[in-house]
């Protein structure tokens, strides 16, 4: 492929210039590297090239190196295949081992006398848990189609108890046009899947039950910040009373896990989007190594090698990497910081000896 760019430099110079005058053209790893004016109009000019190179099966991406605003070109990816019949079966299998983990919770409610059902407690687990997912990966999808990023259907992730998933997520297949899709991209889904995890936290502690003697062991779980808010303004516990989680209580935890982990600001998880939008590619690369720092810091060990591993692929960016973020993305951004936090889990606690 690269060989073939280099002969056809002349007729893509061709194409470029009714949109971006051409000022000089050098190669970078066997690609063509277009150094241009850039244009009053730089959207249009770009949709505009856009529109002629896509049927060549290319994309132009617009970077800044040395000095000087480039176009390169980039390979345009094959369509998604659709399959939705795997993302149907994945859903419907996390969906039945998110049942059987609220099952396994609430059988020792029900012998306690707490619960009714251990269905019904199972039902109070998956559904609201479910419902933080699919919200979450629906975001996603809204803001990918809006923006013209070609993305597939969610995969859930099915897992054994206690939490009966790993999340969910979906393919992107082509770049964001711009920073200000890229930042909506990242961002939609751990905003709309907080503004259902919210809700389902205030029912979820209402429904749980205040001890203020224990008899028998109990596993405790490290709280979030907005779980201890929301805990002591709703219920009012004694110092020394002990709070036994209801399901629900605990779909809208294991709801604000998955935000924290998806806003890690590494790679190309979610908050990897929006430092990768908001910062360029250099400092997002410098950032994602902070976020693996940050992820050990939290006890999210898995999550800190995951990081890791794909660091050294980078982020493709967006098309449009020269126009900045928008003031209304920054404050987008900023709201992201916000949810990290009162969101993010300490499970360190639970690796102390």
């Amino acid at each position: 492929m690269a060989t073939d760019l280099i002969w056809r430099v002349e007729e893509f110079r061709g194409l470029i210039e009714p949109s971006f005058p051409v000022e000089d053209v050098w190669f970078d790893g066997g690609r063509p590297v277009f150094a241009i004016r850039r244009p009053p109009d730089l959207r249009g000019a770009l949709a505009a090239l856009r529109a002629r190179l896509e049927p060549l099966g290319l994309l132009p991406a617009l970077r800044r190196r040395r000095g000087a605003d480039l176009i390169v070109l980039l390979p345009a990816a094959p369509p998604l295949r659709a399959r939705w019949e795997v993302n149907l079966l994945l859903f419907l299998a996390t969906l039945a081992t998110t049942f059987y983990a609220g099952y396994v919770q609430a059988v020792p409610l029900v012998g306690d006398g707490y619960l009714r059902s251990a269905t019904g407690g199972a039902l109070a687990f998956s559904i609201p848990l479910m419902a933080i997912l699919f919200t979450h990966e629906m975001a996603h999808l809204a803001v990918a189609l809006a923006r013209g990023i070609r993305a597939s259907l969610p995969y859930f992730i099915p897992m054994v108890p206690p939490l009966g998933t790993m999340g969910a997520f979906i393919f992107t297949r082509s770049p964001a046009p711009d920073r200000d899709s890229l930042m909506d991209l990242g961002a939609s889904g751990p905003l709309a899947g907080f503004l259902v995890a919210v809700p389902v936290l205030v029912y979820g502690i209402r429904q749980s039950f205040v001890l203020t003697s224990v008899t028998g062991p109990l596993v405790s779980f490290p709280d979030p910040l907005l779980v201890r808010w929301l805990t002591t303004l709703l219920l009012h516990p004694a110092p020394d009373a002990v709070i036994l989680g209801h399901p629900t209580f605990w779909a809208g935890w294991f709801g604000l896990l998955v935000t924290s982990l998806n806003l890690l600001p590494g790679a190309m998880l979610d908050g990897g989007h929006a430092v990768r939008a908001a910062l360029g590619p250099r400092r997002h690369r410098t950032v994602s190594y902070l976020a693996v720092g940050l992820a050990v810091a939290l006890g999210y060990l898995p999550m800190a090698a995951l990081i890791f591993l794909f660091i050294s692929r980078g982020h493709p960016g967006p098309l449009d990497d020269l126009t900045p973020l928008s003031p209304s993305r920054v404050a987008v951004a900023l709201m992201l910081v916000v949810v990290f936090i009162v969101s993010a889990v300490p499970l360190w606690t639970l690796w102390r000896p």
